[in-house]
């Protein structure tokens, strides 16, 4: 079987990075990012992780560092836009991501994912999972869960994608938001992809929302387009 571990730093600063990414991107730092030290604090990351996420996104054009001045976001992020908001209510949706899950943890809650789930704790359940169909990696997920409605999700088999992995865990599905973009892969991602530096590839944040319409989890998403083909339908 194809190894398709990573390094442990990397595993830190590859979702930081992306968290920070979909952060600024949103606009939840629209003059200043938080320091170093707090932002360390928040994600519960060394501050070195948060260096090196900060200084990826600066490599991209996504923020700047001066010393004196702290971290400002640029004017040259990426659109994002509301792309499908598609109800799941009755079915699950049958895809497969090819799904290799990597870590199933308990971790507080980061500030921008608190921000999406504004039913969540102090901590949340954590899932990050490979696509590696043909044992290729095509996208990496790191999904965050409110506790306690999420706690099944431990022991549920997750099947050929998200929803049939909360079907599993007997969690309903009401509907899911994607805000999809393209962004460039920093060093950790591109790793995590077998691809380069700098290469473009997709973004997702994905929101999935309970039977009572209440956030249950937020992703975030990264999938390599050349590896990757999307059919939608829709119709009234």
């Amino acid at each position: 079987m194809t190894d398709l571990s990573e390094q442990a730093g990397d595993a830190a600063r590859r979702p930081l990075t992306l968290l920070l990414r979909a952060a600024i991107t949103r606009g939840d730092f629209p003059e200043r990012l938080p320091a170093d030290d707090e932002l360390a604090a928040t994600y519960d990351v060394p501050r070195a992780v948060v260096r090196d996420a900060l200084t990826a996104l600066s490599d991209v054009g996504i923020l700047t560092r001066t010393r004196g001045m702290g971290t400002l976001p640029t004017d040259d992020r990426p659109a994002s836009f509301h792309l499908l908001s598609m109800p799941a209510e009755g079915g699950v949706p049958q895809y497969s991501m090819h799904p290799r899950v990597i870590d199933i943890a308990t971790v507080p809650t980061p500030e921008m994912v608190a921000a999406r789930l504004p039913t969540a704790g102090a901590e949340v359940l954590r899932v990050e999972y490979v696509s590696a169909p043909d044992e290729q990696i095509t996208g990496v997920s790191t999904g965050f869960f409110v506790l306690p409605k999420a706690e099944p999700l431990r022991t549920a088999d997750f099947g050929d994608n998200v929803y049939s992995f909360l079907a599993a865990a007997g969690l309903a599905v009401s509907a899911t938001d994607f805000v999809i973009g393209a962004i460039t892969a920093g060093d950790s991602l591109a790793l995590r992809l077998r691809t380069r530096a700098s290469s473009a590839v997709l973004f997702l944040e994905h929101t999935i929302y309970d039977e009572a319409g209440d956030p249950l989890g937020f992703s975030v998403v990264a999938m390599r387009g050349d590896r990757l083909a999307v059919f939608s339908h829709a119709h009234g």
